[in-house]
């Protein structure tokens, strides 16, 4: 009888052979994207540096025209 037993398989095994199956196909499949992502953060992480910073001059003009419109907007409306 423990042999039928040991050779009769269980569902439950066969469930986690199956699932087990399945995370490797996935891991297998995530691991380019995991790649992908990395190098592109990589990629990110350069061109952050590289870019110049905006002096304060340039940056106050800037926020002087994208106020201006709100301001005439608002104007218009009332």
């Amino acid at each position: 009888m423990a042999k039928e037993t040991i050779v009769k398989e269980n569902p439950v095994i066969d469930a986690l052979r199956k699932l087990k199956e399945e995370e490797m196909e996935i891991a297998a499949k995530l691991k380019p994207i995991q790649e992908a992502i990395s190098a592109l953060e990589k990629i990110l992480d350069k061109s952050s540096k590289k870019a110049p910073k905006p002096s304060k001059e340039a940056s106050s003009e800037t926020a002087a025209e994208e106020t201006a419109p709100e301001a005439a907007e608002e104007e218009a409306t009332a």
